[in-house]
């Protein structure tokens, strides 16, 4: 059973500028917006809990890498807040 949702000009630009920039339409757009929000966390992370699974890197070396690159963003934050 079809339904009709009335969207006003500027949020029907949005998707569809949106569904432009992926190469498909506003309708298909919407319903993987619609989709997705019906995804739960877990749902959501597992094909990057499997990617990083299949990456052979350890929780400890993701850890380090983290924590370099966050202290890399802290450390040149510092620098333009002094300027």
């Amino acid at each position: 059973m079809g339904r009709t949702v009335t969207l006003d000009e500027r949020h029907f630009k949005a998707a569809e500028d949106k569904a432009r920039q992926l190469g498909t339409t506003p309708q298909r757009y919407i319903h993987s917006l619609i989709d997705a929000a019906s995804l739960t966390f877990d749902e959501i992370l597992a094909p990057v809990r499997e990617q990083f699974r299949q990456s052979g890197v350890t929780e400890e070396e993701l850890d380090q890498a983290v924590t370099k690159a966050r202290n890399a963003v802290h450390k040149r934050s510092r620098r333009k807040t002094r300027r």
